[in-house]
């Protein structure tokens, strides 16, 4: 089954999402991508926009791995630049493996189809076993970036580096690691992915995505962290004038669904937005085009000490319209491929697999084919891939509402 109303390219493979940016009006995002297959190969950037962000636009794909360039073995994960004097975005380069990514700069015209050579921006520092995927913020008047990365001693990290001159980026040094207090209780990686630091509600919030060479995508985690606090040494007293140190406070997990990763944030005047990967549960079928799609735009929030998120209401309103859906009673519904559904309780279970299911309480439903993603009030997203379809269990003496979605 291919899903209908989640973003995908109509073939090859999709995964990570890059370069979020909301440019002249619409929604633009652009995605690691395969035009050739749906096998994670010879990465390229593929691009769709939107007004909507539920009706995309697919553009020719971005740029692809330059022969012979820093990134001919693949166009990796990324971010647009913002506040330069013209369009640009940065990512990993690879060249024969993970272990010589470098970080890479394309300039891109005005409408965001034409996009430079590649050139070289920053390198691994001594110490570093790889690193990939930057992000760019801005700090005390400053440009800086993080960088997640692997050190040779198995510990997962963040790198710093000033961008202020933006094609040569000045390494400052390691910004946080997994041994680190509250770090060291994260699930265990090796690398950190896919690094994204946002003030939501007035709460800086870091999100990584979790690494382990030779395991599959592992859990996407919210870290609450105190910036001003950590720009200080260990005595509280010497301030560390070369740039900020993330000390974590808190942390828990973005989506607790077995397929969800890599998702990227893009500020506006609204809450950040969150898109993330929601990669294939089985090995992919030969017989389908495409492999992977990405999420629903989610707005994140701060709700009792915790990172929430529910889907962008200009999204919901594309996908329902005005309709007010039908009164659905106690017993077991088999969802339509299409449809979304409010629960006051019940369970969600897949029919092809029962332990692929997840009890429910005042949450929102989303179902697009195999894919299905759950909104629980005041809770963080669920996000899964079945075979089969998707079937809703009410208690009795509760209703919910169904609604068709086109």
């Amino acid at each position: 089954m291919l899903s209908s109303y989640h973003l995908r390219p109509a073939s090859g493979w999709i995964n990570d999402p890059n370069g979020l940016t909301f440019h002249d009006g619409r929604w633009h995002v652009f995605y690691q991508h395969n035009p050739a297959g749906p096998v994670h190969d010879d990465i390229h950037w593929g691009h769709a926009s939107s007004v909507d962000l539920v009706v995309w636009e697919h553009h020719p794909v971005a740029f692809g791995p330059q022969t012979g360039g820093p990134d001919a073995g693949g166009c990796w994960s990324g971010v647009f630049v913002p506040g330069l004097d013209r369009p640009a975005v940065v990512y990993s380069g690879v060249v024969a493996s993970a272990a010589d990514a470098t970080v890479c700069l394309r300039w891109g015209s005005p409408d965001l189809l034409s996009w430079g050579a590649p050139q070289v921006v920053a390198e691994p520092p001594p110490g570093v076993r790889e690193m990939r995927d930057p992000f760019v913020f801005d700090w005390e008047a400053r440009r800086l970036a993080l960088v997640g990365a692997g050190l040779h001693d198995g510990t997962a990290a963040l790198l710093l580096f000033d961008a202020s001159e933006i094609t040569a980026w000045r390494y400052v040094g390691v910004v946080a690691r997994a041994d680190a207090p509250v770090f060291r209780t994260l699930p265990p990686s090796d690398v950190w992915e896919c690094p994204q630091l946002c003030s939501v509600d007035g709460v800086t919030v870091l999100i990584l995505s979790l690494c382990t060479h030779g395991a599959p995508p592992g859990p996407v985690v919210w870290v609450a962290v105190d910036i001003d606090a950590a720009s200080y040494g260990a005595d509280r007293r010497v301030r560390v004038e070369a740039g900020p140190q993330l000390a974590a406070i808190a942390w828990g997990l973005v989506d607790t669904g077995p397929n969800f990763y890599a998702p990227q944030v893009m500020t506006d005047d609204e809450e950040p937005m969150l898109i993330g990967w929601i990669p294939s549960r089985t090995p992919h079928d030969p017989d389908v085009p495409v492999a992977g799609c990405l999420t629903l735009p989610r707005r994140l929030a701060w709700q009792d000490g915790a990172l929430v998120s529910r889907i962008d209401s200009v999204a919901a309103q594309a996908l329902t319209g005005s309709g007010a859906g039908q009164e659905v009673g106690s017993g077991r519904h088999t969802l339509p491929g299409a449809a979304r559904a409010d629960v006051p309780a019940g369970r969600l279970t897949s029919s092809s697999d029962p332990a692929l299911s997840l009890q429910l309480t005042d949450a929102e439903v989303w179902v697009d084919a195999d894919v299905v993603e759950v909104y629980p009030a005041g809770g963080p997203a669920w996000t899964a891939r079945g075979t089969g379809e998707w079937l809703l269990e009410i208690p009795e003496d509760l209703t919910g509402t169904l609604q068709l979605l086109v």
